[in-house]
């Protein structure tokens, strides 16, 4: 099934969103959202604290289901797609709070991102099978490659103990990349970071454009979002307060007065 349904969203396909609704009892979470996030594109979603940017995050990956509204990755509608079939869809993400493995290998965890495309089965993992060497072997090239990427081939064998939190986030996310997703969400890769690891973040960020990879990213720090995306919208209370480039986002008035506290009206 997986496999049948990968195949209707090959290509190029925008991720769109159509008049989302979220609530929990009374409160109402998101409000008629809708916005499509473009493949070769890295896109921002900013927002003050309680803004609704994790719950529009949870609805993609489908940990919340929202009331009304669709989702769809090009024609396939997700709605009653399980965050595992998103998964096998190409559906990958970061959190805010980095969480590797301290007892594996930088390369082992950014391998951990492969376990949905093992074919070798359980058996392997306790005897020395041809076929599970062979999947390991394939499994950690696309580590490393997926860590190069990022410029952080270098510590493949260190363990995370050792590293500083920018190398560690570059670390997630390369997990995240490393089984060649269709969609990245990125959960405020700056957070916990100082301004020399936001600035190698950035250039991180940036190598992540590709015309096959749709990448949506939640950030505090404006001047990252500013600098690595092409196109931004802003939540304000649950709704889609503006949409466009950055340099619109940046004079537009009611960003503005959200994010200065500018309520004179």
């Amino acid at each position: 099934m997986a496999a049948s349904t990968s195949m209707e969203v090959q290509g190029t396909v925008p991720l769109t969103v159509d008049r989302l609704s979220l609530s929990f009892g009374g409160n109402r979470v998101l409000q008629d959202i809708g916005l499509s996030v473009l493949p070769g594109q890295i896109t921002g979603l900013i927002g003050p604290n309680g803004a609704g940017k994790t719950s529009f995050f949870n609805c993609l990956t489908g940990l919340y289901s929202p009331q009304a509204g669709s989702i769809c990755l090009g024609p396939r509608h997700l709605e009653r797609i399980a965050p595992a079939g998103r998964a096998a869809l190409g559906f990958s993400r970061s959190f805010q709070h980095v969480a590797l493995c301290p007892e594996l290998s930088v390369a082992e965890n950014v391998m951990i991102g492969l376990d949905r495309q093992a074919h070798a089965g359980w058996l392997s993992a306790f005897l020395p099978l041809a076929s599970g060497n062979a999947e390991r072997e394939a499994h950690r090239a696309l580590a490393l490659a997926a860590l190069a990427r990022l410029g952080v081939a270098g510590v493949a064998d260190e363990f995370p103990a050792r590293l500083p939190p920018g190398v560690l986030r570059l670390v997630e996310i390369a997990r995240a990349i490393a089984g060649k997703p269709r969609v990245l969400l990125l959960d405020e890769p700056a957070a916990g970071l100082n301004s020399v690891e936001t600035r190698d973040l950035s250039n991180a960020l940036k190598k992540l454009r590709s015309p096959d990879l749709i990448v949506l990213v939640v950030e505090h720090d404006m001047d990252l979002i500013m600098e690595v995306c092409d196109s931004i919208h802003v939540l304000n209370s649950g709704r889609l307060l503006a949409s466009g480039t950055p340099a619109q986002i940046r004079v537009n008035p009611e960003v503005v007065r959200v994010y200065l506290g500018d309520d004179d009206e």
